[in-house]
């Protein structure tokens, strides 16, 4: 496995002057939540300053509007990018990659209604049913305001389903939600996370069987995910099964000793005759939240962080494919982002889209149950550790 260095950008005069003039905002507004403070500090100060050297916005191109609101983006300051956005929406022609991201930057800086009209309006509603080539189905990359001003779509239809159950889910419009979480999970069928939101939407709206059978998928796809546990082991819980609730209540907690409810589930559900927890609203918690698309906890993995170390992985092992299914793996490459805490630990990854032809769901299991046992040094700015994405090659089969 390789660690993929990087990327490195400059930052600009005009940018240095825009993250200035956030700062100035934010200091004399009223006290934010916990993850929105960490947002606004993703950036060194070094880089928010001289705040008057910032251009009018009348001798900027459409570009550079786009770029400086993407280095607000990468900044966390997600209104002033909203701000921005808008700004630049008046000047150029209609574009759904715009109006996506406008969208997620309302939902992260807390404008839910415009965020959820903006996803549900003419541009995105059709952006939802492109049919879109194989190559186009994958996260923004940190250049993703180059795709802002040409006036169409390049981007993922995954994003606006994800996005859409999110925001109708937080809202509580849960059978909204469902039906835009099916779609998250046509896109990526594979990813357990997509199997969860889908677990959370349905048991809320009320679809019993489907949501019980996406929370034991969404276990089985990602046995790194506290949540997917968690939620797999209510159900069994509800069916009578205590034992096996019991066993996915503590593996939820053997990954994450701080998340409350599996621990408070595995002891009610040693009581005799207490009723199973009442189904969760909540999709990610904690620092897993970094993975909700409208979630304003960063970094996102689009989105480029400086800092003086990255993180370097250290120790990284794969639990052994059997040969039964390694016989019939194709050789395959994976480039795997995964957040890096300030500990070192893995605990959050994105899988890249793969059809089940090309990455067997066995194998998608095996690797993210590897993932709690790999060790990073952590990134470092300001000789203070932060959490970052890396990105590690992973290859499966025989070529290398």
């Amino acid at each position: 496995m390789k660690l993929r260095p990087p990327l490195r950008l400059l930052a600009t005069g005009a940018f240095a002057g825009l993250l200035a003039l956030a700062d100035a905002a934010a200091a004399t507004a009223a006290p934010q939540p916990a993850a929105r403070r960490d947002a606004a500090h993703r950036v060194p100060a070094a880089s928010r300053a001289a705040a008057a050297k910032a251009a009018p916005g009348s001798l900027r191109s459409p570009q550079d509007q786009a770029h400086e609101a993407r280095l607000l983006e990468d900044s966390g300051a997600y209104g002033q990018a909203a701000a921005a956005l808008r700004a630049l929406r008046r000047r150029v022609a209609p574009d759904a990659d715009l109006e996506l991201a406008l969208a997620l930057d309302e939902a992260r800086s807390g404008d839910a209604d415009s965020a959820r009209a903006r996803l549900y309006g003419p541009p995105l509603t059709a952006a939802l049913v492109d049919s879109l080539p194989v190559t186009r189905r994958h996260e923004y990359d940190w250049d993703r305001d180059q795709r802002w001003t040409n006036g169409g779509f390049q981007g993922w239809h995954w994003y606006v389903a994800r996005a859409r159950a999110e925001l109708d889910a937080a809202l509580g419009r849960w059978e909204e939600a469902t039906v835009a979480a099916r779609a998250a999970v046509a896109a990526r069928p594979l990813a357990g996370k997509e199997w969860l939101v889908l677990a959370v939407c349905a048991g809320r709206a009320g679809h019993a069987d489907e949501a019980r059978a996406a929370a034991d998928q969404a276990a089985t796809l990602d046995p790194s995910l506290p949540e997917a546990l968690y939620l797999s082991g209510l159900w069994a819980w509800k069916a009578g099964h205590r034992a096996g609730a019991q066993q996915r209540f503590r593996a939820a907690v053997a990954l994450d000793s701080s998340y409350r409810e599996p621990a408070f589930a595995l002891v009610r559900s040693r009581l005799p005759g207490a009723p199973p927890d009442t189904l969760p609203a909540e999709i990610l918690t904690g620092v897993r939240a970094v993975g909700l698309l409208t979630s304003p906890l960063g970094p996102k993995v689009e989105e480029y962080v400086q800092m003086d170390h990255p993180a370097t992985i250290v120790r990284q092992e794969l639990i052994p494919i059997p040969d039964s299914l390694g016989a019939r793996l194709e050789p395959v490459r994976l480039v795997l982002p995964i957040l890096v805490d300030e500990r070192g630990r893995a605990v959050l990854h994105e899988l890249p889209w793969f059809s089940p032809d090309q990455l067997p769901s066995a194998v998608v299991a095996l690797l993210a149950q590897s993932l709690p046992a790999w060790r990073f040094t952590p990134a470092r700015r300001l000789d203070r550790p932060h959490r970052v994405w890396a990105s590690v090659s992973v290859h499966y089969g025989t070529s290398r």
